[in-house]
């Protein structure tokens, strides 16, 4: 069965709330995500790696990341995907979900799952049937049991006195993450004249926030990968970081996932990029995935910037099927072309977790 680190992202400040801005490709500032593609985590921690450490390998990248290009990482990690009481939230897989026939779900409800608690997704990647008394949260895109959710501290589990009913009524009609669009004025430098503009910001619940799951396989990566999220949290994660966006603080747990051997399928927790040796994997009829095509810009180290080269990835839920092993991935050199003095590294790398065959 495996076990995985967990590393929970809450606000830094007690008094205050988690908040972000995620942007999502080809879309204004208006717009941000709940979520942050493990490639984009992957970018950020190299970006830190190399402002705070002196050691960098011969391409000019930082060390830290030389192990990842080899092939040979020291860790794989997930995307940062929404948490609740310390719970993290998983991917849907894109599994038949086996509900009970008592279950009134609609199929408009089930295209807005996005997540599922731990044991949910433990049900769903096993054909297991799902539990007859589940909780829906964040309008239907938050899926949990009702055993997880009467563990979950306040202000999440029932308090005294409330009736059941009145519990998941409240728990209902909570949001774990509200998307507001923050009001801004740019000058311009030489008329004076303003400009308006507005920017997404994604705010987590108090009790709510971020996790991101790490599988280490050099024990000897996990105190220098914490150094990089501690530096990370006070920098600030994603954009805006200027406006106070994206500073966190973490807590680190375990979750263990009850899937017993023998694997003949491989859910993605994070994207996913083959090896030429692993393309018979996406090549197989019972595989069954979304492509994402990943663009964007960079910041070069000179200070330059720059559209860094697409690439087209696995995202994450998706179900492969498997052999002997799982998928493991690549990381790809996004620079556009040789005028940038160092690679431009994103992470197909695979953190992905067996399950039984159907």
């Amino acid at each position: 069965m495996p076990t995985l680190t967990v590393y929970l992202l809450t606000s830094p400040n007690p008094a205050t709330t988690l908040a972000c801005h995620f942007g999502r490709q080809g879309i204004g500032l208006e717009e941000t995500s709940e979520a942050l593609a493990s490639d984009s985590l992957f970018a950020a921690l190299v970006a830190q790696a190399a402002l705070s450490e002196a050691e960098f390998a011969a391409d000019g990248a930082p060390a830290w990341a030389a192990a990842f290009a080899r092939g040979e990482p020291p860790l794989r990690h997930s995307s940062l995907l929404p948490a609740v009481g310390g719970l993290p939230l998983l991917p849907r897989p894109l599994l038949p979900l086996r509900l009970p026939a008592q279950a009134d779900v609609a199929a408009k409800q089930l295209k807005k799952l996005r997540y599922l608690s731990p044991r949910l997704f433990e049900l769903a990647c096993r054909g297991a049937e799902l539990p007859a008394e589940m909780i829906a949260l964040q309008q239907g895109k938050v899926w949990l049991s009702e055993t997880e959710a009467r563990q979950l501290p306040a202000p999440w589990k029932p308090a005294s006195g409330e009736s059941d009913a009145a519990w998941r009524a409240r728990l209902r009609s909570t949001l774990l993450w509200q998307i507001d669009a923050i009001p801004r004025v740019t000058l311009d430098r030489l008329s004076a004249a303003s400009a308006y503009y507005e920017v997404g910001r994604v705010v987590f619940a108090p009790g709510a926030g971020l996790s991101v799951l790490v599988a280490f396989h050099d024990p000897a990566a996990q105190p220098r990968f914490e150094r990089l999220l501690t530096l990370l949290g006070e920098s600030g994660l994603g954009g805006k970081r200027t406006n106070g966006y994206g500073a966190f603080s973490w807590q680190r747990s375990e979750l263990i996932l009850n899937l017993p051997e023998p694997h003949r399928r491989a859910v993605l927790l994070s994207r996913y990029v083959p090896t030429p040796d692993e393309l018979a994997l996406v090549r197989d009829a019972q595989s069954k995935y979304q492509l994402a095509n990943v663009g964007g810009w960079f910041l070069a180290a000179n200070g330059a910037t720059a559209r860094r080269r697409p690439v087209m990835m696995i995202a994450e839920g998706a179900v492969l099927a498997i052999t002997d092993r799982l998928p493991s991935g690549r990381v790809i050199d996004v620079r556009p072309d040789d005028s940038v003095p160092h690679p431009v590294y994103r992470s197909g790398l695979a953190l992905a977790v067996g399950v039984p065959g159907a």
